[in-house]
This record gives structure tokens, C-alpha cells and sequence, in this order.
């Protein structure tokens, strides 16, 4: 101990501290919750006892409390009932007995039939442990499965991004149907029948854009054309005054109408309601069939009899470098009077030159301009005769429209004509598309058509041909429709 100025306690009576002594502990007060000794140890025996009596609380040396007494109650009530019933039913049985006494014994005999045919089926389940699994199947197969989970919503900046990718994919797929030859084009896509579906997905995107589809103009013509009933044959009646007014072509009071190129079959899918009442019967051929209403084919080589179809579409199918193979099959398969229908874009009808033709622009074909004052009027530039036309005596100026003379003198030496004055059977109304109806009318010149003159009738020789002979045969007619060519981005 330390010392302390004016207090000072003795250490003598004082104990010193003995090691490991629990007397206090003995001698301290009893715990509050009287149970097992800390040194207990805990067994699977005795684990559920301590469990109820340290977490619970349960005292477990507590009586049980009797229900036995309860129990009885219950068993002798269940009894009671149970003797009800059974005297119930013995009594309907012996009522039935005595008044068909046939009846019972049926009863018996289908419930020991019963029981054979359960004995034998598990038999045969020990037998066949495969049985279970079948079982199992058919359960499974009743089960429908689940549906794909749908597709994560984009962000508007995804979106953007895949209507960016979706139109780059049609514009690659466009110019390749453009620049190559429909057989090729029939390969690519057997090879790879998805293209099919992207090239559509995007030609669906481009349609929207569009101020008119020409798909329902002809929709419209079909429907309105097809309720004029065909005059009797041998009746005097003068000719519709327009196109619109006359019947379509029928043969044996059908109508068969043949749509070239039609991608998703948009002008058979339309008519499917109305193509009963007005007896019409509509084909589609594409390069591949999306569902059962399109066949697939090549449209240069068609699965169709000469002379079986009326109607021939072409809307915004001539698409191929061998685009005049199509014309030649549209005219094997057409019905004499037959009808030929084309839509086609006005971008791709431009004036037509020779095949050694030089380019307008090219340095060997540009003229000298003479000096004043010595023959400027003969070395100056040949004035083209619609420009003095219009700028002198005052024509329309249709420099700039559509020309598509070329095209329909190609048609025209392939046995097809205007259906109709010019002004009705081309229309170029629409800002971006012209539309033209031809009738199979006339003995083609030119093509797999044409007939070979025949020995002893044909033109007489002659030593110095004609300037326009020569000039139609150096005509490249596949050039006369352009391919849409797209700008590399």
C-alpha cells in the first residue's frame, strides 16, 4: 500500500489472495433459472430437451396433461357414424337384392373384374419398368412449351442505329438483284433464304416513304374491272370508250392472273376475300416463297403452260440484266389478247444510245467553235431540233419527262402493243413511277418468240443495207432500263 499525509491503514489485517479458490462462487446465490449445469454436455439425446428448456422456456419435469378422455370421445363418435352408414347400405342392398336379385351379383362380378385387370396392370408395371417413363412423356407433350421471351426494348439510340444498319443491308441487296442475272440472283438466295426476309424488311421501311404504291393502283383496276361482265359473243355492242370501263380478260369465265415478282404476295393476300365473286384466280412467282400464297421460281423460266394466264404483272420487277428474258416468258405464258401490266421507277428510263456510240461528253466528241466572222454558224455545235421547238415555236417543254419510247418499241418487237391511245396506256402522273398496260396483239420480230422467215419469202438481198437497220442493231436494249445504282456512303 502507499502512504497517505494524515491517513495511514494498517496492512496487517489483510489476507493474502490463495490461487484457484471458488469457495466465494460456492457460497453465492442460486442462478435464476434453475436447469442443467454448465458442464453438461450436449448429445443427439439430450439436444430437443435443452432446446425447449434454455430457448423455449418449457419446463420439462412439468405433467403432461392427459387427452385421452378427448380421444375417446372422438373414436366412439366416429363409430356411431360409421355404423349408420354401414346399417344404411345393407339395408339398400337387401332392398335391391329382393326386388333384382340378377343385380348384385353383376355388381360382384364387375368389382372382381376390377380387381383382376388393377392385379394385372401392376404386374405389368413390374414387368415393364419403361412403362413409367411414358407416362411421363405424355404428360410432358400435354404440357405446352413455354413461349421465347420477348425481345429487350431498344434504346432510341439502338434504334436508330439498327434502322441505319436494316436500310444499309436493303440497299446492297437492291443494287445486287440490279447488276446481276435473275439466275444468279435464284442461287444467292436458295443459298441463303434470310436475305430474303431482310431485303423485305427494308423494301416494307421504303414503301412507307412513298407518296402512292402502284401495287394499289392495279388493286384498284382488278376490283373495279372485274365486276364489268364480258359481252355476249355475236352481239352488236360498240367498244368501251376507256380501260377502266372494259371487262378483263377471261378464258372459260376465269380470270387468271399472274403476279411476276411479287415479293410478299401483297395483291394475292388483298384479294382473298373477293376473288370468289369475281372469279379470279391469282399466281405469285418470286425468288423465294415467304408463305404458301408465292411459288418459288425464277420469273425468266415460269412452271405455267403457254397461253394459261390473262393477266401478267411486272410491278417493279424487272430487276435483273436479263430483264427482256422476263418480257419474252410474260409473253409465252399470256393468252392471245392477253394483258401485260408494268410499273416500273421513272429514274430508270433514260435515252438510249448505240453500243459504239461515243460518250456525249468524251474529248474526241466535242466540236471546235469557229472564229467570228469565218463560218461560226458551220463549226459551231448542231442545235437540237425540241430545244429550237420549244424555245422558238413555243412546245411544251417535256425535255426533262420521262421518255419511255425506247422501252416500248422493245416491247413492241417482242409481240406486245399499247393497250389503248398512248395517253391512256402510259401513265406518268405519279411523281416517281410510270405505269403502262400492254396487249399481247401482235407477231413479235425479235426475241425467242420470232419466227424464222421461211425459205424463199424472206427480203431480198440487197447490196447497201439501210442506215436504220444497221442502227437497230447496234442498239444495246438491256441498257434501256437503268440499274439502281446506290452512292457509296
Amino acid at each position: 500500500m502507499f502512504a497517505v499525509p494524515g491517513w495511514s491503514v494498517s496492512a496487517d489485517s489483510l489476507k493474502a489472495e490463495k490461487a484457484g479458490s471458488n469457495s466465494g462462487a460456492a457460497s453465492g446465490k442460486k442462478r435464476k433459472r434453475p436447469g442443467r449445469p454448465r458442464d453438461e454436455a450436449v448429445t443427439a439425446d439430450n439436444v430437443t430437451q435443452l432446446y425447449e428448456s434454455v430457448v423455449e422456456g418449457k419446463n420439462p419435469n412439468a405433467p403432461k396433461k392427459d387427452n385421452s378422455a378427448k380421444r375417446q370421445k372422438k373414436e366412439s363418435a366416429t363409430d356411431d357414424t360409421q355404423a349408420k352408414v354401414n346399417g344404411d347400405k345393407k339395408e339398400k342392398l337387401a332392398e335391391a337384392e329382393q326386388k333384382q336379385p340378377g343385380e348384385g351379383k353383376k355388381s360382384k362380378d364387375k368389382k372382381d373384374k376390377k380387381k383382376k385387370h388393377d392385379k394385372r396392370a401392376a404386374d405389368n408395371e413390374d414387368d415393364n419398368p419403361q412403362a413409367a417413363p411414358d407416362t411421363q412423356e405424355q404428360q410432358a407433350a400435354v404440357i405446352p412449351a413455354q413461349l421465347p421471351p420477348a425481345p429487350p426494348k431498344l434504346t432510341p439510340l439502338q434504334a436508330a442505329m439498327r434502322e441505319k444498319l436494316v436500310s444499309a443491308r436493303f440497299r446492297h441487296l437492291n443494287e445486287t438483284l440490279y447488276t446481276k442475272p435473275s439466275e444468279e440472283s435464284f442461287s444467292l438466295f436458295q443459298d441463303s433464304p434470310e436475305m430474303f426476309d431482310e431485303y423485305h424488311e427494308g423494301f416494307r421501311r421504303q414503301v412507307k416513304v412513298w407518296p402512292e404504291n402502284p401495287v394499289d393502283s392495279f388493286l384498284q383496276d382488278i376490283r373495279g374491272r372485274g365486276k364489268i361482265r364480258q359481252p355476249f359473243k355475236g352481239k352488236p355492242g360498240g367498244r368501251p370508250s376507256s380501260l377502266a370501263a372494259s371487262p378483263l380478260p377471261r378464258t372459260g369465265g376465269t380470270c387468271t392472273i399472274a403476279d411476276l415478282g411479287c415479293g410478299d404476295a401483297a395483291l394475292a393476300q388483298s384479294l382473298q376475300t373477293d376473288k370468289g365473286k369475281m372469279r379470279i384466280d391469282v399466281k405469285s412467282y418470286d425468288l423465294q416463297s415467304p408463305h404458301a400464297l408465292v411459288t418459288k421460281a425464277d420469273i425468266a423460266n415460269l412452271p405455267l403452260e403457254e397461253g394459261s394466264v390473262n393477266v401478267a404483272i411486272f410491278c417493279l420487277a424487272l430487276m435483273g440484266t436479263n430483264w427482256i428474258d422476263f418480257i419474252e416468258e410474260a409473253f409465252r405464258i399470256l393468252h392471245w389478247k392477253g394483258e401485260l401490266w408494268v410499273a416500273e421507277i421513272k429514274s430508270r428510263f433514260g435515252p438510249v444510245r448505240n453500243k459504239h456510240a461515243p460518250v456525249e461528253h468524251s474529248v474526241g466528241n466535242r466540236k471546235k467553235v469557229g472564229k467570228k466572222g469565218k463560218g461560226a454558224g458551220n463549226g459551231g455545235d448542231a442545235v437540237d431540233p425540241m430545244d429550237l421547238a420549244v424555245e422558238v415555236d413555243g412546245v411544251e417543254d417535256n425535255r426533262k419527262a420521262t421518255d419511255v419510247s425506247a422501252f416500248v418499241d422493245a416491247l413492241q418487237k417482242r409481240g406486245f402493243v399499247l393497250n389503248g391511245e398512248r395517253s391512256e396506256a402510259v401513265d406518268l402522273s405519279n411523281k416517281m413511277f410510270v405505269k403502262m398496260r400492254f396487249i399481247k396483239g401482235a407477231t413479235p420480230t425479235k426475241g425467242r418468240a420470232a419466227k424464222a422467215p421461211e425459205p424463199g419469202r424472206g427480203k431480198k438481198p440487197s447490196f447497201a443495207p439501210k442506215v436504220g437497220d444497221e442502227e437497230e442493231a447496234e442498239v444495246n436494249e438491256s441498257g434501256i432500263l437503268k440499274p439502281c445504282v446506290y452512292k457509296i456512303r
